[in-house]
């Protein structure tokens, strides 16, 4: 283990004067070798002291009379002096105790020569100073140790190897699309990190949002975290991670990407301004673009007018936009495509949770778009079946069924759509009857509109 400081002392001193010091120290999330912090039941104290000498940055050395009554500091000072000369640098911080320079000159006169601190000046002064040297702007490590332990969160010591884990994770770019390896980008529930690119205690402060983000990516992946997630659980997760409120607060955009049904007014909760600005701001824009003639969004639009708003925060929008519900569906489901991945599940299982009591929490209104939306963009067979078994045999059946009344005739198609159900359900950790989830698939046509799609295209090409 690493110290910032070593504090050698006489055992006089202790009651008055190095005790306090040494809690006013560690009070500022400093590790200091202090006996009383330090030395357990059963450790041999010279070689504890010996570690301790030998493992920390600097040495705090109050020098009263005391202290040069006594052999064991001035052997402990002895030893620190040897590190200075192999070192070559200063590491004795001396601090005088009922003690001037005067006295000092008489029994070291290069002891004398060094700057030190007066301990008559007061302990918040002594402390002061001692700090100057002990935790440096400069120090990244310790700027991010700090920041993390104000914000309730006990990082390993500075030696760990965890920390060259965050100086590496730091690196990560924003995933944006591009193709970079998985482990170098950002996925789900990351946002862009401050101070990134700077130096000194504003590049501690990225790393301390570094581990801060690590964390809640890493738990968000762990509990699907995502847009089937219900609210309040939502909600609950947000405030139990540090820095993660935040980062939405001020980026309700990727909020929305992460979790839409957040932009639902009823489920806002304390993101209920940022949304509504965030929704202000948009229906601006698109009235300056349907100002100006422009065309943009006219293909996604039930009218094949310009939208509303945009789709990140059309679910708030009182006509949710004008969209065609497809084009809200997708976006709900994998956000857009120069952006963070959303994507927690396959498309066929987000159709599922809709067509399952799981979804109920949905205004009933938002939860038939969303089903419609899934049906009319009928992209849920591309991806269905990849390494799923069960799954392969009901894509197989589907692309050789004319049509859903032929799909239908086989028993061997119905058994295959129902395993294909109940696998999606168990993903989904949903609990739900396979026969009425498969009765409301076929009855809002999820299956006819991939025939009715096919068509489409089939027609084009002619």
């Amino acid at each position: 283990m690493l110290f910032d400081a070593f504090i050698c002392h006489a055992s006089e001193d202790k009651d008055a004067f190095v005790r306090p010091l040494a809690e006013r120290l560690q009070s500022q999330h400093l590790e200091i070798w202090f006996d009383e912090f330090t030395l357990d039941v059963g450790d041999g104290l010279r070689r504890s002291i010996e570690r301790g000498l030998a493992n920390s940055q600097f040495a705090i050395v109050v020098l009263s009379p005391a202290f040069f009554a006594k052999n064991w500091p001035q052997r402990e000072l002895d030893g620190l002096v040897a590190r200075e000369v192999v070192e070559d640098r200063r590491l004795v911080l001396p601090v005088w105790h009922g003690i001037d320079r005067a006295d000092i000159a008489r029994i070291s006169p290069m002891l004398a020569d060094v700057v030190a601190i007066d301990s008559a000046a007061g302990l918040d002064e002594v402390c002061k100073r001692l700090l100057r040297r002990l935790r440096p702007e400069e120090s990244p490590l310790i700027a991010a140790r700090d920041e993390l332990i104000r914000r309730g969160i006990q990082p390993p010591v500075i030696s760990d190897e965890w920390w060259l884990d965050m100086v590496e994770a730091s690196n990560r770019v924003p995933a944006s699309g591009a193709m970079i390896a998985p482990e170098q980008v950002w996925g789900r529930w990351s946002f862009h990190l401050p101070h990134r690119y700077e130096f000194g205690t504003a590049r501690g402060l990225h790393l301390a949002w570094t581990a801060l983000q690590v964390d809640w990516t890493e738990a968000a992946e762990r509990e699907k975290i995502c847009q089937t997630t219900r609210p309040e659980v939502l909600h609950d997760f947000i405030a139990r991670w540090p820095g993660l409120a935040e980062q939405c607060l001020d980026n309700p955009d990727y909020l929305a990407l992460y979790a839409p049904q957040l932009t639902i007014p009823e489920f806002s909760g304390q993101f209920t301004t940022a949304f509504d600005g965030m929704l202000a701001q948009s229906i601006e824009n698109q009235t300056a673009a349907r100002k100006r003639d422009s065309r943009s969004g006219t293909g996604l639009t039930a009218d094949g007018t310009v939208p509303l708003c945009e789709k990140d925060i059309a679910l708030r929008h009182p006509s949710l936009g004008n969209y065609e519900p497809r084009s809200i569906a997708c976006f709900y489901v994998q956000g857009e495509i120069f952006a963070p991945p959303t994507r927690c599940h396959e498309i066929f299982d987000y159709a599922i949770w809709l067509l399952s009591e799981e979804s109920c929490w949905l205004p009933e209104r938002h939860r038939a778009f969303l089903t419609r939306g899934l049906r009319d963009w009928a992209a849920w067979p591309n991806d269905l079946g990849r390494g799923r078994g069960v799954a392969e045999d009901f894509v197989h059946a589907l692309y050789h069924a004319r049509s859903q009344a032929g799909f239908l005739r086989k028993r061997a198609n119905i058994a295959a759509l129902d395993a294909t159900i109940e696998e999606s359900l168990a993903k989904l950790g949903v609990t739900d009857d396979v026969s009425r989830v498969r009765t409301a698939f076929l009855d809002e046509g999820f299956i006819e509109g991939t025939f009715e799609l096919d068509a489409r295209k089939a027609a084009l090409r002619r």
